[in-house]
């Protein structure tokens, strides 16, 4: 990703996208913001700045803009924990995930998953 990072308010935005596809700034204003002080013109500015730094592309249909991501969500992910572990975790991907475990719970299902992300992981590691 030739990108910089998305901000977090940039991740809420694009987490909206990822999931529900292209939307006006209307409808990732009410996904987002709905309940908040945060006003529609606060909600295109950002889209604004993310369309400048290549996050977003927009087409225009009819006389409304229709934003829709692009950056795919993974490689964006990845990119942000892996700044994460560089920066603060001197690179360990176990001092985060400890760290990710010490600082929420895990509830039965997260539990049974990551178990099944370790047989996994060991099993291709044979």
């Amino acid at each position: 990703m030739k990108t910089s990072p998305p901000t977090a308010a940039e991740l809420a935005i694009l987490r909206i996208l990822w999931r529900d596809g292209p939307a006006t700034v209307k409808q990732v204003h009410e996904a987002v913001y709905a309940g908040t002080d945060t006003g529609y013109t606060s909600a295109l500015k950002i889209l604004q700045n993310m369309l400048a730094k290549g996050l977003v592309s927009r087409a225009t249909d009819a006389r409304q803009h229709v934003y829709k991501a692009a950056v795919s969500e993974r490689p964006t992910l990845n990119r942000l924990v892996r700044g994460w572990m560089d920066s603060a975790f001197s690179g360990s991907s176990l001092a985060l995930a400890m760290q990710a475990l010490d600082a929420r719970p895990i509830d039965q299902q997260e539990l049974a998953e990551l178990k099944a992300v370790i047989k996994r992981l060991e099993a291709g590691s044979d």
